[in-house]
């Protein structure tokens, strides 16, 4: 079985003597009898084929010679030759000729036929041959020529081919080879200061792995979706306006912030202005969040990868399609589902439901079983409910069918619920610990309300239908959810429900905003003491606009915007609305981070200009 050497006192910190110069030129001794030497004491060709092996201009015709000989011995090369293999792995062999990378792949082979202790060396050495190298700008190259830079990439792509032949060799020969190999590739992922190129370059290599090892590739993606996970969190939402602000402010005088705040989100305001969206290529100019850029470029790869795998010459691949669902549900729990404030990468979830409704029907699946699961953590049934209402919510690609069948899902577990604390508690009080998953579902089917109301009520069939779902008994019941869920949500949900007549909830948004007191907060040392709103839900709506520029053209057709109230419907009278106006700007002074106006956690499509205000 592979394992790590044993490194012997002698062959691990001995320091060798740079042979002559006449002994390097010399005709090359056979290894073979260099090694039988060595183990006589003799040391002098030993380190000499030490140092040879690692200067970087021996001759072409020595190493060759030097690498047939070895994989006729192998069976010679022992622990005590750690030295020898370290050298060997060092080798810039994709450099050479093909005669030389041949004669290279089969002394791996020959030396993993006859040492699989060697194996995980060697495997640690060709995933790091995985990594792409940047181009070394010099003195005398001409930067202005775009040859050097082609001929870099060229060379880029014939090593990798060569590293890929050799892995699959070495699949062949040790059945062991993907349960190390996923360990070398995670200990080679490059992290994410690294350059766009390098980390794409890199990913790309380990979808090439996923293609010819499929057992792997579920592995392979959360080790992908790691990684990007690290960049999304490391840009957030408001970084990348904030540098696409800095931008414009250079380049333009004069240009209205708060216009190009809501022309960033893709956003029209909630008065029913026809505001034009931004233009994704100007966007894309003006977005200089580094780190943005490297996850942009990679949300387009994986991307790429996905279409690829489920989609050959335009036709479904049913099979394909499937399996690779139940790699990235595996993924999605282990990564995302307990990841809070990512803003992107969950997109390639949405970008992979698009594909066929069933694979929606399945997402919303695993996500509902996870929730009505009661030895889920509560945390987890929240993110979960938060995933299932952004979803239904935000996708364009879902039909009204498949909305109502979630929104009965959702209703009957609450009402449920609701019958069952009422039954246990004559006094249950809203205590959101003991209750979480609960107020987390009944924000999701506000959610849901809200930016889906126009195509669930479009004639008296549908009104109907919202009336059956008993919305007024959730709203007044002793829990009192509005009180616990996002101001920004309610308000524009009680606007709605006034308009519709399906809820009247301005009396008990009133009573709440009279018993909501400031917490006081002090520091250990019993100083500095501040006052901070209460935000029980750490709301998180994964589906919130999406603000990376080049792979953001994928999601744009497969996206709903908030559309604001209908016109039409506000029929009331200027009395009436000075009624509930003021409910409207209850958040306007909550703290940024924790209420609606942080992009991290409710949709910008809620907010109003005033809104920004600090």
């Amino acid at each position: 079985m592979p394992g790590t050497l044993i490194r012997s006192t002698m062959a691990a910190e001995e320091v060798f003597k740079k042979p002559s110069s006449s002994l390097l030129k010399k005709k090359p001794t056979s290894v073979k009898k260099i090694l039988q030497d060595y183990q006589q004491g003799n040391r002098r060709e030993y380190d000499a084929l030490l140092h040879g092996l690692q200067d970087p201009d021996i001759e072409v015709s020595t190493l060759l010679l030097w690498l047939k000989d070895l994989k006729k011995c192998t069976s010679l090369v022992t622990k005590e030759f750690e030295p020898l293999i370290r050298a060997i792995l060092q080798v810039k062999w994709c450099n050479y000729d093909s005669k030389v990378v041949k004669a290279y792949q089969e002394v791996l082979e020959t030396l993993v036929s006859a040492h699989t202790v060697y194996l995980t060396h060697i495997l640690a050495a060709l995933t790091q041959s995985l990594v792409p190298e940047q181009l070394i700008i010099t003195d005398s190259m001409d930067v202005s020529n775009p040859g050097e830079e082609r001929e870099h990439e060229v060379k880029q792509k014939k090593k990798f081919i060569a590293v890929h032949k050799t892995l699959k060799m070495l699949l062949h020969i040790a059945p062991v080879t993907p349960q190390y190999l996923i360990v070398a590739l995670g200990e080679s992922f490059p992290w994410t200061g690294h350059s766009a190129c390098i980390l794409d370059g890199y990913i790309k290599n380990l979808l090439e792995i996923a293609n010819y090892l499929p057992e792997l590739r579920a592995k392979i993606l959360e080790l992908i979706l790691h990684r990007m996970t690290e960049l999304d969190v490391n840009a957030p939402k408001q970084e990348i306006i904030e540098s696409a602000q800095t931008t414009t402010q250079e380049t333009s005088d004069g240009q209205d912030e708060e216009h190009m705040q809501f022309d960033m989100e893709g956003v029209e305001e909630s008065d029913g202005s026809n505001s034009k969206p931004t233009d994704k290529e100007d966007q894309a100019e003006r977005i200089t969040h580094e780190v943005a850029l490297k996850l942009d470029q990679i949300m387009c790869t994986v991307m790429e990868y996905l279409h690829t795998v489920c989609f050959v010459n335009g036709e479904f691949q049913l099979e394909e399609a499937k399996v690779l669902h139940r790699h990235m549900l595996l993924v999605f729990e282990k990564v995302l589902l307990r990841t809070h404030g990512s803003s992107h990468v969950q997109f390639l979830f949405y970008y992979f439901c698009s594909f066929r409704q069933a694979i929606v029907d399945a997402f919303l699946e695993h996500l509902w079983k996870k929730f009505v699961n009661p030895n889920t953590p509560a945390v987890i049934r929240q993110v979960a409910s938060s995933y299932i209402a952004s979803f239904i919510a935000r996708a364009d690609f879902i039909p009204i069918s498949t909305v109502t069948a979630c929104l009965d899902l959702m209703v009957s577990w609450i009402h449920s619920y609701i019958d069952n604390q009422e039954s246990v508690l004559q006094q249950c009080q809203a205590d959101v610990s003991l209750h979480l998953p609960f107020y987390s579902l009944c924000q999701a089917i506000l959610y849901v309300f809200v930016f889906r109301h126009r195509q669930l009520i479009e004639d008296n069939k549908g009104l109907r239908y919202i009336m059956g779902l008993n919305f007024e008994r959730i709203v007044t019941c002793r829990l009192n959810p509005l009180r616990v869920c996002l101001p920004s949500v309610v308000n524009v949900f009680a606007t709605l429900a006034r308009n519709y007549q399906v809820a009247f909830c301005y009396t008990i948004l009133e009573r709440n905003a009279r018993s909501m007191l400031p917490v006081i907060i002090t520091n250990p040392n019993g100083e500095g003491s501040k006052v901070k709103h209460q935000n029980p839900l750490d709301s998180f709506f994964p589906f919130d606009p999406y603000l990376l520029p080049r792979s953001g053209k994928l999601i744009e057709s497969l996206y709903r915007n908030w559309e604001g109230c209908k016109e039409d419907d506000q029929t009331e009278t200027e009395e009436e609305d000075d009624e509930f106006v003021q409910y409207e700007t209850l958040d306007k002074d909550l703290p940024m981070g924790i209420t609606p106006t942080s992009l991290a956690c409710v949709s910008p499509g809620f907010r109003t200009p005033s809104s920004y205000e600090i």
